[in-house]
């Protein structure tokens, strides 16, 4: 059974309280990616090989798989702040569980695995919140929402780069900041109108997932949207987890600083490239950004062979600009090809397509077993050059 979405906003008034959940979607993304910065430090602690801080990188993306799957459906149906809220709880509890327990490889395996579940309901239904939130700004909706998680992908890394290289503590510091920063935004965000008017008590609830395009949608979906999602979140992840492992010991003094601002560096590319959206069709806009991330990898794969971290600093941004500009281009194509009824839905589905791409440092670990690094990263360029060309043209 249908119900309306944006009741709620219209009766309010407050189409500006996006930024509400916003600062939602910075802390959990904070959360998420701050992670990428004490890899460094947990391989060294614990004695791990190169590709046990990739496989703590891909049981966060196997956390986000229900989380984004379920979330999107359900708050279609119950309303966004009643799975917001909760899942970012569920976030806060799994950062609190990485900070007490980060001695042991299987308690934080189990910590991000609970931290991807939780982000994974945030980002796909907190997404389309601010979407909805953004009626004084059309069109805005989806950059807002990519901007609110980029600058948290990017500050985390930084500000827990910093900390661990040079504070006390360096495994539980930078936890404890992210549950008091967490902890407060929950409290501001309470006061979000929420945009979706919940079914009535005694309508029928339907398959717990159902995402919903009629057969056309579900072709531009296939065609348009679906070779370009999985690079949206490997060209950062490889950016900054997969080229400084490759590069080992030529990091410096500090790696783990390094690693922050690489982190930084990325996603602030990220947020600065999106205007550039407004100007091209979805489908155009994301044939660029792989373009684009092609051009980063292939120098990416210089760095390596000719072992030179200095050049990472230029990578960063190339891949960054890579994700902002494919990130908002398939938000923006799935906005067009959903009903509003169902845009929870589909958005989980996109998000669950790019979280793919934070297997890509795992699976690189694993094909340099076999192969040269600097081969592994040349198929993958041009697997993302295969995918640009496959995308339709404008319609």
């Amino acid at each position: 059974m249908r119900h309306r979405t944006g009741l709620t906003t219209a009766q309010s008034g407050d189409s500006r309280s996006w930024w509400r959940v916003g600062l939602v979607l910075f802390a959990v993304g904070w959360g998420a990616n701050h992670f990428a910065a004490l890899l460094l430090v947990y391989r060294e602690r614990l004695t791990l090989d190169a590709a046990a801080p990739a496989m703590l990188l891909a049981m966060y993306a196997l956390g986000l798989v229900p989380g984004l799957l379920l979330a999107g459906p359900l708050s279609d149906r119950r309303g966004r702040r009643a799975i917001v809220l909760p899942s970012a709880g569920i976030a806060l509890i799994a950062s609190l569980v990485l900070g007490a327990l980060g001695e042991s490889f299987g308690a934080l395996l189990v910590g991000r695995l609970l931290y991807g579940l939780g982000a994974g309901g945030v980002m796909s239904a907190g997404a389309v919140w601010v979407i909805e939130l953004s009626r004084d700004a059309p069109g805005a909706g989806p950059r807002r929402a990519t901007i609110a998680m980029s600058a948290g992908f990017g500050l985390g890394p930084l500000i827990t780069g910093l900390l661990a290289q040079y504070a006390p503590a360096p495994t539980v510091l930078p936890y404890a900041v992210h549950v008091g920063l967490l902890g407060s935004i929950l409290v501001v965000a309470r006061r979000a109108p929420d945009t979706v008017a919940p079914a009535p008590p005694g309508s029928r609830a339907g398959p717990l997932i159902r995402i919903q395009l009629d057969p056309a949608g579900w072709r531009r979906f296939a065609r348009g949207v679906v070779p370009m999602a999985p690079f949206v979140f490997a060209f950062p992840t490889i950016g900054f987890a997969a080229l400084p492992a490759m590069l080992g010991g030529s990091l410096g003094r500090a790696p783990a600083a390094y690693t922050g601002v690489l982190c930084a560096v990325t996603l602030a590319a990220g947020v600065l490239a999106q205007p550039i959206t407004r100007r091209f069709e979805p489908t155009v806009a994301a044939r660029l950004g792989l373009l684009v991330g092609a051009v980063g990898i292939a120098l990416g794969t210089f760095a390596v062979a000719s072992r030179t971290p200095i050049i990472l600093l230029a990578v960063a941004p190339i891949l960054g600009a890579a994700y902002g500009v494919c990130m908002t281009a398939g938000l923006q194509a799935v906005q067009r090809l959903a009903h509003p009824d169902a845009r929870g839905g589909v958005t989980g589905l996109y998000y669950v397509l790019t979280y793919v791409g934070f297997a890509a440092p795992y699976l690189l670990a694993l094909a340099s077993h076999r192969l040269a690094p600097t081969t592994a990263l040349g198929v993958t360029a041009a697997l993302i050059v295969a995918a640009a060309v496959t995308l339709p043209r404008a319609r």
